[in-house]
Protein backbone atom coordinates (compact mmCIF):
# COMPACT_ATOMS: atom_id res chain seq x y z
CA UNK A 1 0.00 0.00 0.00
CA UNK A 2 1.40 3.38 -0.98
CA UNK A 3 0.34 6.81 0.19
CA UNK A 4 0.77 10.17 -1.49
CA UNK A 5 3.46 12.35 0.01
CA UNK A 6 4.75 15.82 -0.77
CA UNK A 7 8.26 16.83 0.29
CA UNK A 8 10.44 19.84 -0.46
CA UNK A 9 13.79 19.13 -2.10
CA UNK A 10 15.43 21.13 0.66
CA UNK A 11 14.39 18.57 3.29
CA UNK A 12 17.62 16.59 3.43
CA UNK A 13 20.56 18.85 2.53
CA UNK A 14 19.86 18.89 -1.20
CA UNK A 15 19.95 15.10 -1.46
CA UNK A 16 17.59 12.32 -2.36
CA UNK A 17 14.71 11.74 0.05
CA UNK A 18 12.28 14.40 -1.25
CA UNK A 19 12.61 13.33 -4.86
CA UNK A 20 12.10 9.71 -3.86
CA UNK A 21 8.94 10.55 -1.97
CA UNK A 22 7.60 12.68 -4.79
CA UNK A 23 8.26 9.77 -7.11
CA UNK A 24 6.32 7.45 -4.83
CA UNK A 25 3.47 9.94 -4.71
CA UNK A 26 3.28 9.95 -8.51
CA UNK A 27 3.14 6.15 -8.49
CA UNK A 28 0.32 6.14 -5.97
CA UNK A 29 -1.69 8.60 -8.07
CA UNK A 30 -1.46 6.29 -11.06
CA UNK A 31 -2.89 3.37 -9.11
CA UNK A 32 -6.59 2.71 -9.55
CA UNK A 33 -8.57 3.43 -6.37
CA UNK A 34 -10.59 0.30 -7.06
CA UNK A 35 -7.57 -1.99 -6.73
CA UNK A 36 -7.24 -3.37 -3.21
CA UNK A 37 -4.30 -5.63 -2.41
CA UNK A 38 -4.30 -8.68 -0.17
CA UNK A 39 -1.99 -6.73 2.11
CA UNK A 40 -4.48 -3.89 2.47
CA UNK A 41 -7.26 -6.34 3.27
CA UNK A 42 -5.13 -7.80 6.07
CA UNK A 43 -4.88 -4.45 7.89
CA UNK A 44 -7.59 -3.89 10.54
CA UNK A 45 -9.92 -1.07 9.48
CA UNK A 46 -9.34 0.86 12.71
CA UNK A 47 -5.57 0.82 12.22
CA UNK A 48 -5.95 1.78 8.56
CA UNK A 49 -8.21 4.72 9.38
CA UNK A 50 -5.81 6.03 12.03
CA UNK A 51 -2.90 5.58 9.63
CA UNK A 52 -4.70 7.56 6.93
CA UNK A 53 -5.22 10.46 9.32
CA UNK A 54 -1.49 10.51 9.98
CA UNK A 55 -0.71 10.50 6.27
CA UNK A 56 -3.11 13.38 5.74
CA UNK A 57 -1.25 15.37 8.40
CA UNK A 58 2.01 14.70 6.59
CA UNK A 59 0.48 15.89 3.33
CA UNK A 60 -0.37 19.15 5.10
CA UNK A 61 3.25 19.67 6.21
CA UNK A 62 2.50 18.68 9.78
CA UNK A 63 4.95 15.88 10.59
CA UNK A 64 4.71 16.45 14.35
CA UNK A 65 0.93 16.21 14.16
CA UNK A 66 1.14 13.01 12.12
CA UNK A 67 3.21 11.04 14.62
CA UNK A 68 0.53 10.41 17.28
CA UNK A 69 -1.75 8.89 14.62
CA UNK A 70 1.00 6.80 13.06
CA UNK A 71 2.14 5.50 16.45
CA UNK A 72 -1.43 4.59 17.31
CA UNK A 73 -1.66 2.74 14.00
CA UNK A 74 1.32 0.51 14.83
CA UNK A 75 -0.08 0.00 18.33
CA UNK A 76 -3.27 -1.31 16.71
CA UNK A 77 -1.41 -3.42 14.12
CA UNK A 78 2.11 -4.38 15.20
CA UNK A 79 3.32 -5.43 11.74
CA UNK A 80 2.18 -2.24 10.02
CA UNK A 81 5.42 -1.66 8.12
CA UNK A 82 3.86 1.06 5.96
CA UNK A 83 3.14 3.06 9.14
CA UNK A 84 6.70 2.58 10.37
CA UNK A 85 7.91 3.97 7.06
CA UNK A 86 5.72 7.07 7.49
CA UNK A 87 6.98 7.46 11.08
CA UNK A 88 10.52 7.44 9.74
CA UNK A 89 9.56 9.95 7.09
CA UNK A 90 7.96 12.25 9.68
CA UNK A 91 11.02 12.00 11.92
CA UNK A 92 13.24 12.97 9.01
CA UNK A 93 11.06 16.00 8.42
CA UNK A 94 11.68 16.90 12.06
CA UNK A 95 15.47 16.34 11.72
CA UNK A 96 15.29 13.41 14.14
CA UNK A 97 17.72 11.23 12.24
CA UNK A 98 18.28 8.55 14.88
CA UNK A 99 14.57 7.96 15.42
CA UNK A 100 13.98 8.04 11.67
CA UNK A 101 16.57 5.36 10.98
CA UNK A 102 15.11 3.15 13.70
CA UNK A 103 11.62 3.40 12.21
CA UNK A 104 12.84 2.85 8.65
CA UNK A 105 14.87 -0.20 9.65
CA UNK A 106 11.83 -1.54 11.50
CA UNK A 107 9.74 -1.09 8.36
CA UNK A 108 12.33 -2.98 6.32
CA UNK A 109 12.49 -5.76 8.91
CA UNK A 110 8.72 -6.20 9.16
CA UNK A 111 8.33 -6.27 5.38
CA UNK A 112 10.98 -8.96 5.07
CA UNK A 113 13.02 -6.61 2.92
CA UNK A 114 10.29 -6.54 0.28
CA UNK A 115 9.18 -2.90 0.63
CA UNK A 116 11.36 -0.57 -1.41
CA UNK A 117 10.26 2.81 -0.08
CA UNK A 118 11.87 2.63 3.39
CA UNK A 119 15.06 1.34 1.77
CA UNK A 120 15.20 4.33 -0.55
CA UNK A 121 14.47 6.68 2.36
CA UNK A 122 17.09 5.02 4.58
CA UNK A 123 19.61 5.28 1.76
CA UNK A 124 18.89 8.99 1.40
CA UNK A 125 19.29 9.50 5.15
CA UNK A 126 22.62 7.66 5.09
CA UNK A 127 23.80 9.88 2.24
CA UNK A 128 22.97 12.91 4.35
CA UNK A 129 25.16 11.47 7.11
CA UNK A 130 28.03 10.85 4.73
CA UNK A 131 27.72 7.06 5.03
CA UNK A 132 28.06 6.54 1.29
CA UNK A 133 29.17 2.91 1.19
CA UNK A 134 26.28 1.77 3.38
CA UNK A 135 23.87 3.97 1.43
CA UNK A 136 24.98 2.37 -1.83
CA UNK A 137 24.13 -1.12 -0.58
CA UNK A 138 20.72 -0.09 0.71
CA UNK A 139 19.76 1.79 -2.46
CA UNK A 140 20.89 -1.06 -4.70
CA UNK A 141 18.67 -3.45 -2.75
CA UNK A 142 15.76 -1.03 -3.17
CA UNK A 143 16.39 -0.82 -6.91
CA UNK A 144 16.34 -4.62 -7.08
CA UNK A 145 12.73 -4.31 -5.88
CA UNK A 146 11.77 -1.29 -7.98
CA UNK A 147 14.12 -0.47 -10.84
CA UNK A 148 11.65 1.95 -12.45
CA UNK A 149 11.99 4.66 -9.78
CA UNK A 150 13.95 7.42 -11.47
CA UNK A 151 14.81 9.05 -8.16
CA UNK A 152 16.36 5.83 -6.90
CA UNK A 153 18.80 5.84 -9.81
CA UNK A 154 19.46 9.53 -9.16
CA UNK A 155 20.27 8.85 -5.51
CA UNK A 156 22.56 6.01 -6.46
CA UNK A 157 24.29 8.40 -8.83
CA UNK A 158 24.79 10.89 -5.98
CA UNK A 159 26.39 8.15 -3.89
CA UNK A 160 28.70 7.05 -6.68
CA UNK A 161 29.66 10.65 -7.41
CA UNK A 162 30.56 11.13 -3.73
CA UNK A 163 32.70 7.98 -3.95
CA UNK A 164 34.36 9.40 -7.09
CA UNK A 165 33.18 6.47 -9.22
CA UNK A 166 32.34 8.77 -12.09
CA UNK A 167 31.55 6.35 -14.95
CA UNK A 168 29.09 4.48 -12.71
CA UNK A 169 27.61 7.74 -11.46
CA UNK A 170 27.09 8.90 -15.02
CA UNK A 171 25.39 5.62 -15.89
CA UNK A 172 23.00 6.02 -12.94
CA UNK A 173 22.18 9.60 -13.89
CA UNK A 174 21.45 8.50 -17.46
CA UNK A 175 19.23 5.73 -16.13
CA UNK A 176 17.32 8.29 -14.06
CA UNK A 177 16.75 10.29 -17.23
CA UNK A 178 15.56 7.14 -18.99
CA UNK A 179 12.67 7.00 -16.52
CA UNK A 180 12.16 10.77 -16.22
CA UNK A 181 13.61 12.65 -19.15
CA UNK A 182 12.71 16.09 -17.74
CA UNK A 183 14.55 15.78 -14.42
CA UNK A 184 16.67 18.89 -13.78
CA UNK A 185 18.17 17.12 -10.77
CA UNK A 186 19.61 14.40 -12.99
CA UNK A 187 21.02 16.95 -15.41
CA UNK A 188 22.64 18.83 -12.52
CA UNK A 189 24.21 15.58 -11.39
CA UNK A 190 25.53 15.01 -14.90
CA UNK A 191 26.94 18.55 -14.88
CA UNK A 192 28.79 17.79 -11.65
CA UNK A 193 30.15 14.58 -13.15
CA UNK A 194 31.20 16.17 -16.43
CA UNK A 195 32.81 19.10 -14.60
CA UNK A 196 34.93 16.69 -12.58
CA UNK A 197 35.79 14.76 -15.75
CA UNK A 198 36.65 18.06 -17.51
CA UNK A 199 34.24 17.06 -20.27
CA UNK A 200 33.28 20.64 -21.07
CA UNK A 201 31.14 20.04 -24.19
CA UNK A 202 28.97 17.65 -22.20
CA UNK A 203 28.91 20.08 -19.27
CA UNK A 204 27.57 22.83 -21.54
CA UNK A 205 24.82 20.55 -22.80
CA UNK A 206 23.87 19.66 -19.21
CA UNK A 207 23.62 23.28 -18.14
CA UNK A 208 21.66 24.26 -21.24
CA UNK A 209 19.18 21.48 -20.52
CA UNK A 210 18.78 22.58 -16.90
CA UNK A 211 18.01 26.13 -17.99
CA UNK A 212 15.59 24.84 -20.63
CA UNK A 213 13.73 22.75 -18.06
CA UNK A 214 13.56 25.47 -15.39
CA UNK A 215 13.85 28.85 -17.13
CA UNK A 216 12.08 30.69 -14.33
CA UNK A 217 13.85 29.08 -11.38
CA UNK A 218 15.94 31.12 -8.97
CA UNK A 219 18.98 29.19 -10.16
CA UNK A 220 18.53 29.88 -13.88
CA UNK A 221 20.52 33.13 -13.92
CA UNK A 222 23.32 31.54 -11.93
CA UNK A 223 23.32 28.52 -14.23
CA UNK A 224 23.45 30.82 -17.25
CA UNK A 225 26.53 32.55 -15.88
CA UNK A 226 28.15 29.20 -15.13
CA UNK A 227 27.34 28.02 -18.63
CA UNK A 228 28.96 31.10 -20.17
CA UNK A 229 32.04 30.67 -18.02
CA UNK A 230 32.25 26.97 -18.88
CA UNK A 231 31.98 27.79 -22.57
CA UNK A 232 34.76 30.36 -22.32
CA UNK A 233 37.09 28.12 -20.33
CA UNK A 234 36.38 25.02 -22.40
CA UNK A 235 38.56 26.50 -25.12
CA UNK A 236 41.53 26.85 -22.77
CA UNK A 237 41.25 23.58 -20.85
CA UNK A 238 41.26 25.47 -17.55
CA UNK A 239 39.20 24.10 -14.63
CA UNK A 240 35.67 25.43 -14.44
CA UNK A 241 34.97 27.01 -11.02
CA UNK A 242 31.44 25.73 -10.69
CA UNK A 243 29.37 24.61 -7.74
CA UNK A 244 25.93 23.24 -8.52
CA UNK A 245 23.06 23.10 -6.06
CA UNK A 246 20.70 20.12 -6.11
CA UNK A 247 17.75 21.78 -4.41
Amino acid sequence: MRSARRISWRLVASLCLPVLSASAAQTSKSKSPDVVSVRELSIPPKARDIFQKGVERLAKDDPAGSLPYLRRAVAEFATYYEAYFEIGFADLRLSRTTEAEQALRKSIELSGGQYAEPMFALGAALINEGKFSEAEGVIRKALDLDATTWAGHYCLGRVLFALNRLPEAEESAEEALHWKSDSPEAYLLLADIHRRQKNYPALLKDLNKCIELEPDSLNSANLGALRDEAERLSNTGAPVPIILRHD
